[in-house]
Protein backbone atom coordinates (compact mmCIF):
# COMPACT_ATOMS: atom_id res chain seq x y z
CA UNK A 1 0.00 0.00 0.00
CA UNK A 2 1.04 3.63 -0.53
CA UNK A 3 1.25 5.83 1.30
CA UNK A 4 1.36 9.67 0.64
CA UNK A 5 1.85 12.70 2.87
CA UNK A 6 -1.17 14.78 2.95
CA UNK A 7 -2.55 18.35 4.48
CA UNK A 8 -5.82 19.58 5.03
CA UNK A 9 -4.80 22.19 2.33
CA UNK A 10 -4.07 19.39 -0.04
CA UNK A 11 -7.28 17.25 0.72
CA UNK A 12 -9.78 20.23 0.28
CA UNK A 13 -7.91 21.11 -3.42
CA UNK A 14 -8.63 17.10 -4.38
CA UNK A 15 -12.42 17.20 -3.25
CA UNK A 16 -12.45 20.17 -5.10
CA UNK A 17 -10.53 19.37 -7.92
CA UNK A 18 -13.00 16.16 -8.78
CA UNK A 19 -16.13 18.42 -8.05
CA UNK A 20 -14.64 20.64 -11.32
CA UNK A 21 -14.62 17.12 -12.90
CA UNK A 22 -17.65 15.74 -11.94
CA UNK A 23 -19.28 18.73 -13.34
CA UNK A 24 -17.52 19.03 -16.59
CA UNK A 25 -18.23 15.37 -17.54
CA UNK A 26 -19.26 14.71 -20.90
CA UNK A 27 -20.56 10.91 -20.87
CA UNK A 28 -20.85 10.47 -25.21
CA UNK A 29 -16.94 11.39 -25.08
CA UNK A 30 -16.18 8.91 -22.22
CA UNK A 31 -17.84 6.29 -24.47
CA UNK A 32 -16.26 7.26 -27.31
CA UNK A 33 -12.75 7.02 -25.20
CA UNK A 34 -13.70 3.38 -23.88
CA UNK A 35 -14.86 2.31 -27.50
CA UNK A 36 -11.63 2.91 -28.84
CA UNK A 37 -9.63 1.34 -25.94
CA UNK A 38 -8.74 3.78 -24.01
CA UNK A 39 -9.63 2.32 -20.41
CA UNK A 40 -9.55 3.87 -16.92
CA UNK A 41 -10.87 2.73 -13.66
CA UNK A 42 -13.28 6.05 -14.24
CA UNK A 43 -13.04 8.10 -17.06
CA UNK A 44 -15.63 11.57 -16.72
CA UNK A 45 -14.83 12.44 -20.80
CA UNK A 46 -13.71 15.55 -19.98
CA UNK A 47 -12.23 17.57 -22.49
CA UNK A 48 -8.35 18.21 -22.47
CA UNK A 49 -8.66 21.43 -22.61
CA UNK A 50 -11.17 21.68 -19.43
CA UNK A 51 -8.93 19.31 -17.55
CA UNK A 52 -5.68 21.55 -18.26
CA UNK A 53 -8.02 25.09 -17.48
CA UNK A 54 -8.81 23.52 -14.33
CA UNK A 55 -5.18 22.42 -13.51
CA UNK A 56 -4.34 25.89 -14.11
CA UNK A 57 -5.96 27.19 -11.01
CA UNK A 58 -3.57 25.10 -8.92
CA UNK A 59 0.07 25.59 -7.89
CA UNK A 60 2.42 22.91 -8.80
CA UNK A 61 2.77 20.17 -5.81
CA UNK A 62 4.24 16.90 -6.00
CA UNK A 63 1.95 15.57 -3.57
CA UNK A 64 -1.06 16.50 -4.77
CA UNK A 65 -0.01 15.46 -7.97
CA UNK A 66 0.99 12.26 -6.67
CA UNK A 67 -2.50 11.74 -4.78
CA UNK A 68 -4.32 12.82 -7.79
CA UNK A 69 -2.51 10.26 -10.00
CA UNK A 70 -3.08 7.37 -7.56
CA UNK A 71 -6.85 8.09 -7.92
CA UNK A 72 -6.45 6.08 -11.19
CA UNK A 73 -9.38 8.54 -13.01
CA UNK A 74 -8.48 9.76 -16.49
CA UNK A 75 -8.88 13.10 -15.69
CA UNK A 76 -7.28 13.54 -12.29
CA UNK A 77 -4.13 11.54 -14.15
CA UNK A 78 -3.97 13.88 -17.14
CA UNK A 79 -3.83 16.37 -14.04
CA UNK A 80 -1.43 15.49 -12.14
CA UNK A 81 0.96 15.55 -15.06
CA UNK A 82 0.24 19.28 -15.29
CA UNK A 83 0.56 19.87 -11.59
CA UNK A 84 3.76 17.37 -10.61
CA UNK A 85 6.91 19.22 -9.83
CA UNK A 86 9.76 17.85 -11.66
CA UNK A 87 12.09 18.94 -9.83
CA UNK A 88 10.83 16.45 -7.19
CA UNK A 89 9.56 13.66 -9.47
CA UNK A 90 11.86 10.95 -8.76
CA UNK A 91 13.17 7.91 -11.37
CA UNK A 92 11.40 5.71 -9.25
CA UNK A 93 8.00 7.70 -9.36
CA UNK A 94 8.61 7.72 -13.12
CA UNK A 95 9.01 3.80 -13.55
CA UNK A 96 5.95 3.55 -11.15
CA UNK A 97 4.09 5.52 -13.57
CA UNK A 98 5.22 3.84 -16.45
CA UNK A 99 4.57 0.18 -15.51
CA UNK A 100 0.42 1.56 -15.37
CA UNK A 101 0.53 2.48 -18.97
CA UNK A 102 -1.86 0.85 -21.01
CA UNK A 103 -3.36 2.93 -23.82
CA UNK A 104 -1.62 5.91 -26.15
CA UNK A 105 -3.94 9.27 -24.28
CA UNK A 106 -1.89 9.03 -20.78
CA UNK A 107 1.40 8.15 -22.89
CA UNK A 108 1.40 11.18 -24.95
CA UNK A 109 0.09 13.44 -21.93
CA UNK A 110 2.31 12.37 -19.63
CA UNK A 111 5.24 13.08 -21.71
CA UNK A 112 4.57 15.99 -23.52
CA UNK A 113 3.62 17.55 -20.00
CA UNK A 114 5.86 15.66 -17.55
CA UNK A 115 8.48 13.37 -18.45
CA UNK A 116 9.89 15.79 -21.21
CA UNK A 117 10.88 17.80 -18.56
CA UNK A 118 12.95 15.91 -15.97
CA UNK A 119 16.29 16.10 -16.02
CA UNK A 120 17.23 12.25 -16.59
CA UNK A 121 14.70 11.96 -19.31
CA UNK A 122 17.42 10.88 -21.74
CA UNK A 123 18.50 7.88 -19.26
CA UNK A 124 14.68 7.04 -19.10
CA UNK A 125 14.21 7.03 -22.66
CA UNK A 126 17.03 4.62 -23.79
CA UNK A 127 16.02 3.01 -20.30
CA UNK A 128 12.36 2.09 -21.15
CA UNK A 129 13.38 1.05 -25.06
CA UNK A 130 15.35 -2.01 -23.37
CA UNK A 131 12.05 -2.93 -21.66
CA UNK A 132 9.66 -6.16 -23.45
CA UNK A 133 6.38 -4.61 -22.39
CA UNK A 134 5.26 -2.76 -25.50
CA UNK A 135 3.38 0.45 -23.66
CA UNK A 136 6.77 1.33 -22.20
CA UNK A 137 8.45 0.58 -25.09
CA UNK A 138 5.81 3.15 -27.05
CA UNK A 139 6.79 5.50 -23.80
CA UNK A 140 10.27 5.43 -24.62
CA UNK A 141 9.80 5.95 -28.24
CA UNK A 142 7.50 8.86 -27.58
CA UNK A 143 9.65 10.51 -25.10
CA UNK A 144 12.52 10.57 -27.48
CA UNK A 145 10.98 12.22 -30.13
CA UNK A 146 9.79 14.80 -27.55
CA UNK A 147 13.13 15.55 -26.70
CA UNK A 148 15.34 14.90 -30.13
CA UNK A 149 16.97 18.27 -29.42
CA UNK A 150 19.21 16.96 -26.12
CA UNK A 151 19.85 13.80 -27.59
CA UNK A 152 23.73 12.94 -28.02
CA UNK A 153 24.84 11.01 -30.95
CA UNK A 154 25.40 8.06 -28.63
CA UNK A 155 21.44 7.60 -27.60
CA UNK A 156 20.59 8.67 -31.44
CA UNK A 157 22.53 5.71 -32.58
CA UNK A 158 21.22 3.32 -29.69
CA UNK A 159 17.24 4.81 -30.43
CA UNK A 160 17.76 4.39 -34.00
CA UNK A 161 18.89 0.57 -33.06
CA UNK A 162 15.72 -0.56 -30.94
CA UNK A 163 13.88 1.53 -33.93
CA UNK A 164 14.89 -0.81 -36.56
CA UNK A 165 15.14 -3.98 -33.67
CA UNK A 166 11.46 -3.49 -33.71
CA UNK A 167 10.31 -2.37 -36.55
CA UNK A 168 8.38 -5.45 -37.87
CA UNK A 169 6.43 -5.33 -34.97
CA UNK A 170 2.66 -6.11 -35.38
CA UNK A 171 1.18 -3.71 -32.92
CA UNK A 172 -0.30 -0.19 -34.34
CA UNK A 173 0.99 2.19 -31.56
CA UNK A 174 4.37 1.01 -31.45
CA UNK A 175 5.48 1.20 -35.25
CA UNK A 176 3.86 4.53 -35.29
CA UNK A 177 5.53 5.25 -32.23
CA UNK A 178 8.65 4.49 -33.76
CA UNK A 179 7.91 6.09 -36.91
CA UNK A 180 7.25 9.70 -35.33
CA UNK A 181 10.82 9.00 -33.25
CA UNK A 182 12.64 8.36 -36.20
CA UNK A 183 11.24 11.29 -37.88
CA UNK A 184 11.43 13.45 -35.37
CA UNK A 185 15.75 12.39 -34.74
CA UNK A 186 15.79 14.07 -38.32
CA UNK A 187 15.36 17.15 -37.44
CA UNK A 188 18.56 17.11 -35.29
CA UNK A 189 20.52 18.14 -38.17
CA UNK A 190 21.28 17.22 -42.07
CA UNK A 191 24.23 14.64 -40.98
CA UNK A 192 21.63 12.60 -38.55
CA UNK A 193 18.63 12.97 -41.01
CA UNK A 194 20.78 10.87 -43.70
CA UNK A 195 22.55 8.67 -41.21
CA UNK A 196 19.04 7.38 -40.14
CA UNK A 197 17.90 7.46 -43.97
CA UNK A 198 20.70 5.13 -44.55
CA UNK A 199 20.61 2.82 -42.14
CA UNK A 200 16.53 2.47 -42.50
CA UNK A 201 16.85 2.07 -46.24
CA UNK A 202 19.37 -0.93 -45.46
CA UNK A 203 17.60 -2.44 -42.70
CA UNK A 204 13.79 -2.27 -43.27
CA UNK A 205 11.68 -3.47 -46.26
CA UNK A 206 8.30 -2.89 -47.54
CA UNK A 207 7.50 -6.52 -46.53
CA UNK A 208 5.63 -5.32 -43.20
CA UNK A 209 2.69 -3.13 -43.22
CA UNK A 210 4.93 -1.86 -40.06
CA UNK A 211 8.21 -1.26 -42.07
CA UNK A 212 6.32 0.67 -44.70
CA UNK A 213 4.72 2.52 -42.08
CA UNK A 214 7.96 3.67 -40.90
CA UNK A 215 9.86 4.47 -44.08
CA UNK A 216 6.47 6.57 -45.38
CA UNK A 217 7.36 8.56 -42.33
CA UNK A 218 10.66 8.81 -42.49
CA UNK A 219 10.51 9.69 -46.12
CA UNK A 220 7.68 12.34 -45.36
CA UNK A 221 9.66 14.47 -42.89
CA UNK A 222 12.87 14.08 -45.25
CA UNK A 223 10.66 16.20 -47.78
CA UNK A 224 9.54 18.11 -45.27
CA UNK A 225 12.36 19.14 -44.42
CA UNK A 226 13.96 19.00 -48.02
CA UNK A 227 16.32 17.04 -47.98
CA UNK A 228 15.47 14.06 -50.18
Amino acid sequence: MKYFFSTPVIDAQILEIKAKIKLSMNGIVADQLTNSGIIYKMNYGVSLPRIKEIAASYPKNHNLAQQLWALSIRETMIMATFLEQPSEFTVENANDWVTQFNHIEIIEQTCMHLFCKLSFANDLSCQWLQSDNNWTQITGFILSARIYKQLNSQELEFILKKGIELSTTSNLHLYKAIGLCLSRLCRISKEAATFISKEIEHNLTTDTLSCSYILEEVKQELLFLDIL
